[in-house]
């Protein structure tokens, strides 16, 4: 009895609530490729140099050690154009020698350590050994009626066509960084009874770069070998309506060495 008590609680609501039998949608064969890879579009080295003025936390007498590495926070390619625009900071590890004492004859300190992360930005323009696929959308497209009462535009009525493409981005690869610089005390503060030694907080740092920098962008390849009984479709084509007509015959002109 407990059991069927159960079984007819009006609290259960189980129920299939929708059922719809769906009809099957066509497709066709789309022109593509064999596999989508990042190809490379070109390779280059760049030199940034820049100035600064480091502050320490305290007054030091000597720097020991500067470690150095280099990060990318941005590396943007801008389309139809050859340029990229780069942005990133060099990060400085600082280690250096703070006076605690002196003596007639000696000087006694701790290291210290500061951390600084120096920024750099830049643009440079790139010889493209493969131009990037990038296609613009197509322009939005309006198709009006005659209203034959109203003897005009039927204001009710209209066809529209909205094409949106989407590209793969161009990106890139950091492969190696090398920094020169020279660490400059421009504003010290002599040591009573040391000759040639000083304090200080703030120096210049002067920096040369160098990154090498690999720009890709997933490309789709074909195999050279033809398969059989593949209609091909024409794809949807457009192009950028650029200014720069050099480039465009440029990057034209080496597609077809390749």
């Amino acid at each position: 009895m407990d059991n069927a008590k159960v079984y007819s609680d009006p609290v259960c609501n189980a129920s299939v609530v929708n059922s719809e039998t769906l009809t099957e949608a066509d497709n066709r064969r789309w022109r593509g490729g064999d596999i989508k890879v990042p190809k490379v579009l070109a390779e280059f080295v760049i030199q940034i140099d820049s100035e600064s003025k480091i502050r320490l936390n305290e007054p030091a007498y000597e720097i020991k050690r500067i470690e150095k590495q280099v990060f990318l926070t941005q590396c943007r390619y801008i389309a139809p154009t050859d340029k990229v625009f780069i942005e990133g900071y060099i990060r400085k590890n600082i280690e250096y020698a703070t006076r605690v004492c002196t003596t007639e004859t000696g000087i006694g300190g701790v290291l210290r350590d500061t951390v600084v992360h120096i920024p750099f930005r830049a643009y440079t323009k790139v010889d493209f050994k493969h131009s990037p696929k990038i296609i613009p959308n197509l322009p939005p497209q309006v198709a009006r009626y005659f209203d034959a009462k109203k003897m005009g535009k039927n204001i009710r009525e209209a066809d529209r066509s909205d094409v949106e493409i989407f590209n793969e981005p161009v990106f890139c690869e950091l492969e190696w960084s090398a920094v020169y610089d020279a660490d400059i005390d421009d504003k010290g503060t002599p040591i009573t009874g040391f000759i040639n030694e000083e304090e200080f907080q703030e120096f210049t740092d002067k920096a040369v770069v160098y990154l090498c920098i690999k720009l890709l962008q997933k490309q789709q390849v074909h195999f050279k070998e033809h398969r059989k009984g593949f209609n091909e479709m024409d794809m949807i084509e457009n192009s950028w309506d650029s200014p720069i007509d050099a480039l465009k015959n440029n990057t034209k002109d080496k597609d077809e060495d390749d």
